[in-house]
Parts: C-alpha cells; structure tokens; sequence
C-alpha cells in the first residue's frame, strides 16, 4: 500500500511538472517576455530643389538610434535632426507614437549632382536602412539682353539701354558659320562713332557663376551693373585675315564649375550667334570729314588760325592695306579736274607692316605746294577692292568723273571723299570791288527800286540764302555780291558800275546763260545786263537768278549774284 502511494505521487509532481512546461515558451525569461525590433518600410524620399530638409517618420517600438553615414561625400551635403540639434546619428526611447526626424542639406544649390543619403535605425541589435533621400537638382537660368541704339546716328543710347525681350538661344552645334549664313537671330556688331571697333553691349543674367568661351576674334570683358544682379558684357571684334570678309561666331556662357567641353544639360551652356561685319573696305579716321587748311607758303593753318611751320600736317586714318588716296579739285562749274593734280600729295609715316594685323592704324602727312592764291581739292581715299578697279596712271577723270554732263564725281565714289584741303593767301581778293557812284541820278534809282547793289561777303548765311548758297566761295577767300534790277531800263545796263582789282577771265553760272551779260568798259567801269544783247539770246523772265564769277588764274576772286526782279 505504501509503495503505491509513492507510486501515484511521483506520478502527480511528474504530470505537474509537465502542465507546467507546456504553458512556457522559449522566449521566457526571468524578466518576462522579449520584444522584437518592427523596423517600418523603406520609405524613398526627395529633397527638392530650393528646400532644405524632409522628414522621416517612424514608431520605435524599443530603444532606437538613426544615423546617416559619415563618408565625406555624405557628410558634404547631409546632417540629421530631432528639429533641436544636427548630427550624424540621433538616440531615443522606445515609444508608442510616431517620432519624426529631419534630414538636412546645406544652403547650396547644385545643378548637376544628385547626392543620396541613406537613414539607417538601429533597436534591439538589429540594424536597417529606413529612408533613401535625393537632393534635387536646381534649374540653371541665364538670360542675354542686348543693347539698343540710337537708330538716327547708329551709336549708343547713353546711359546704357537693354532690351526687355532675352535674346534667342542658339542650339546648334557649329561654333561659326560664313557671313553670308548667319542664322536667324545672330546679332550683328555695329562700330558706333564714339569707340574705334566693331563692338556691342549686352546685359547678362544668371543664377550660376559662369565663364565666356568665345572664338578667337572675339574678345569679351564683364563687369558687374551696380544696383542689379547682372553683368555688363562687352565684345569686340579683332580685325583677322579669317573675318576680313565677315564673320559669325557661337558666343557660349557656360558654368564655370564644369569642363567647357563636356554638357550635363540643364542649361550649363548657354550659346548665341554673334556676326561681325566685313573690314575690307571700310576707311576709318578721326578727321574723316575734316577741312585742312594752308597758307600761300604751303604751311599748315591749325583750328586756332596758327601757322604750324616747325612740323607736317598729319592725319590717322584706319584701313586695310592697299589704301589708295586720289587728289581732285573743283572745276568752278560743279564738277572736278582730277588728272595731273600734283599740287598736294599723302604719304604714310610709316610702311605697312602684316605682323601688325588685318587692319592697322597709320598716319599720313599732307603736303602743299606754295602757292600766290587761293585753291582747293578734295581728297579720296578708296579701300583696296575699289582701288584696285583704278588705274592710277590712266585718265583718272574718265574712270573717276561723270564725263558726259556735269563732271561732278560718280556716285559710286562720293562715299569715299575723306577730307578736303584749302589753301589761301590772305590779301588775294583784297583788292577786288565791285560799288556805284553814290550821285544825284544812282540814289534816285535806289529809291524807285530800280536796282541794288549789296556786299554780302560778311553776311549771315542763317539768315540770307544767297548767301548760305554761296558759303563755299567766301571761304576761298572770294567776296559775294548782290545785284538786283527791278525795272527793265536798268536790265539793259543804263547803270555803270565802278569795278577795281584784278581778275583774268570771268563766267556766267550756270553756263549757256545767255540772259546775263557782262561788259568790262576799260576804264575802272562796267556794266551788267540781265536782259541779253540786242537782238541776240534769251531775254530772260522775272525770277531769274544766275551768277557771274570773277577769276584770278585758278583763283575765284568774287561773285556777283544777279536777280532779275520785273
């Protein structure tokens, strides 16, 4: 009986010891029941452009630490945050609501590079990667504005002026093209009247540093606009034997932190077309247009009427090589001589030289016979494509001079005239006059308006046209009258006129002006008819206005305006 008690009660502890065991796991300890780390998702995340940080939300259900890598190139961009301090890695306590980090990037825009960041959480020894952040990229801007011009004088509008409107990008892939192509939106350099270059002014805008690439003959400089966030861009053309002809060439702004050879896109090059005009032909010159004065002796006469003795006249003129100058003079009847006019010659200070360039600056000297008078010549200076079409040792009059009429210059060489040269001696005209006896019977025909007799030598020609239109001769050192008739007997030369000092020859202007006659008596008097001789010509209307010119040699020495008022 007692063995069998033992029996059942070793039975009893052995079944208890069992329940026991089955109502355990292997998770128990003696503390109670371990927890598992619950990592959320990955969560794939982006930084835009402009902005600075995202958030990256999780719920730790144990004790956390999250953490960003510390590589350099991470480190550069990244930091991470509990919104109070920036770290690498940031602890907390288990927690039953949401915690919210923030990953955060410095202030610097990129537009080229991605960087990503890795946010790692490690709880209960386990470690994963919870968030994968992008930094995005920011839109490169860059704008050209080009300047505007004085479209009357084709000069800059001063201060500065650009354009509203951003020039056209040019999205091809030549870097120059022939003049003749240009592509549609190039802009043309203009060579304004106050610099000595092909040039022009643009106005440049961009959120990125950059640099300008531009071809050889093209030379850009950039200051910065006060008061603005934008530069001042000036390109000059250099004159080269491969532009001579004319020129377009790709103007390219490009970031400065890339290779100028390599394109990431996003706007890291920025290209326009930029044309410079043929030089060949153009003549430039500070004096373009100038009046050189000489005295009787040859010697040069400065603005100030200075008499320069002690050195030559000279002048810079600007050109391609092959310049020719070509002497003319005034014929007195509208026209020019230009053969065997060797009375001024232009000689350079100095010879060509092709390792200065294309287009070289050169002074000239200008030399004058002496002369007992007054003259006058006009100077051409042709660039080499149409000098080259001259014969210089031919009959410059039919190759330069409209032969069949007026032998003015032709058209086609007008734009050439460069300078004119006025050579005078003072007393030359000094002697010349042209009056009336101021008797009973002269004053009598004043008065009824039969006739007027006017010096108009120092006359206003802003206020009399006869004497604007006549300018030219009193500048020669000619004197300028006015002869009016207003009654017909005088038109038959009833009146003598008293005339002194010398003169050669005289003409009517215009010519063939058969109404106006002149009669020199001989003995310090003369007459003047506006009605022809009798019998003979055209007897002339009321209006009718023509000249009589008085020479002394080559010399103009007056000129006498005659009106024919009845």
């Amino acid at each position: 009986m007692k063995n069998t008690i033992l029996h059942w009660t070793s039975v009893l502890l052995a079944s208890t010891a069992l329940m026991l065991s089955a109502c355990s796991s292997d998770e128990d300890t003696n503390d109670g029941p371990t927890v598992s780390p619950v990592f959320p998702d990955l969560a794939t995340l982006t930084i835009p452009a402009g902005e600075t940080s995202c958030e990256v939300t999780f719920t730790p259900n144990m004790d956390w630490t999250a953490s960003i890598p510390t590589d350099a190139e991470t480190a550069r961009w990244f930091k991470i945050s509990d919104g109070t301090m920036e770290d690498y890695s940031i602890s907390g306590k288990a927690s039953s609501t949401p915690v919210t980090l923030y990953v955060t990037t410095i202030d610097q825009e990129t537009f080229d590079e991605t960087p990503v960041c890795e946010v790692s959480l490690t709880m209960g020894g386990q470690t994963e990667v919870i968030a994968r952040i992008t930094r995005g990229n920011a839109a490169r801007e860059f704008s050209l504005f080009a300047s505007d011009y004085d479209t009357n004088e084709d000069d800059f509008i001063i201060p500065y002026v650009f354009s509203q409107s951003a020039m056209t990008k040019y999205t091809g892939t030549e870097t120059s093209f022939p003049y003749e192509n240009a592509p549609e939106g190039t802009v043309e350099m203009k060579w304004p009247t106050r610099v000595g270059e092909f040039m022009y002014m643009f106005k440049a805008q961009g959120n990125f540093e950059w640099l300008i690439s531009t071809p050889e003959w093209i030379n850009a400089t950039s200051t910065a606009i006060e008061g603005e966030n934008a530069n001042q861009i000036t390109l000059t053309g250099k004159f080269t034997e491969e532009n001579i002809d004319g020129a377009v060439g790709v103007i390219d702004f490009y970031d400065a932190s890339i290779d100028k050879n390599e394109d990431p896109g996003n706007n890291a090059h920025n290209k326009y077309c930029i044309s410079m005009p043929a030089f060949r032909d153009i003549v430039r010159s500070r004096d373009l247009g100038a009046t050189f004065t000489f005295n009787g002796d040859g010697y040069y006469v400065d603005t100030n009427g200075t008499v320069i003795t002690d050195q030559k006249c000279t002048m810079e003129v600007s050109s391609t090589k092959g310049i020719q100058f070509i002497v003319i003079t005034p014929d007195g009847y509208g026209g020019y001589y230009a053969n065997g006019i060797n009375w001024v010659t232009v000689t350079p200070t100095t010879e060509w030289n092709d390792a200065e360039g294309a287009f070289q600056s050169k002074s000239y000297t200008i030399d004058v016979q002496a002369y007992a008078g007054s003259r006058s010549a006009t100077i051409l200076a042709l660039p080499p494509t149409v000098a080259a079409k001259i014969d210089m040792n031919g009959d410059l009059e039919n190759q330069l001079l409209d032969t069949s009429g007026s032998f003015d210059l032709k058209e086609e060489y007008k734009p050439y005239i460069f300078a004119s040269i006025e050579q005078k001696t003072a007393s030359q005209s000094e002697g010349f006059s042209l009056s009336y006896t101021e008797d009973f019977m002269s004053n009598y025909y004043i008065e009824q308006g039969y006739f007027n007799l006017e010096d108009l030598t120092d006359a206003d020609p802003n206020t009399d046209p006869d004497v604007a239109e006549n300018a030219g001769y009193i500048e020669m050192g000619a004197k300028l009258y006015r002869l009016t008739y207003g009654n017909e007997s005088m038109s038959q030369g009833s009146l003598s006129l008293l005339l002194s000092g010398e003169y050669s020859n005289y003409m009517s202007n215009p010519f063939g002006n058969e109404w106006l006659m002149f009669m020199d008596m001989g003995d310090g008097t003369c007459m003047i008819s506006m009605s022809g001789y009798s019998g003979y010509g055209d007897a002339g209307a009321k209006g009718d206005k023509g000249n009589l010119i008085f020479y002394n040699g080559q010399d103009i020495v007056a000129v006498v305006v005659c009106v024919r008022n009845y």
